[in-house]
């Protein structure tokens, strides 16, 4: 597959795994048991708490993110939100310079 239209995938299915994860109990839990700037991975042999809808797309395209806590200063456009949350950085593997951000409130799993 081109590179450019992996990227456009990629960027496209960012919004799904965004979404899932940041609802996901299962990984919630993970990553608030994590340190931050530790990633963890989502890709094709790890789908746990996930939709079927998207461990489709994420097969069918060998599609894989990383996901980490990070600090609430370098959480990007996040400034305005509270140091008591927890932020969710999400980023493809191979085009790392595409990132989103969550706010997740850790008393709630």
């Amino acid at each position: 597959m081109r590179k450019r239209v992996k990227k456009k995938i990629h960027k496209c299915c960012l919004e799904d795994v965004f979404y899932e994860i940041s609802i996901s109990s299962y990984w919630r839990k993970k990553l608030f048991e994590s340190s931050e700037k530790s990633m963890l991975i989502i890709d094709k042999d790890n789908l746990l708490g996930i939709n079927d809808y998207l461990k489709k797309q994420i097969k069918r395209y060998d599609l894989k993110y990383y996901v980490s806590v990070v600090p609430h200063m370098d959480a990007a456009g996040w400034d305005d939100w509270g140091n008591n949350l927890f932020y969710f950085k999400f980023e493809p593997v191979e085009f790392s310079h595409i990132v989103s951000y969550s706010a997740n409130n850790p008393n709630v799993i």
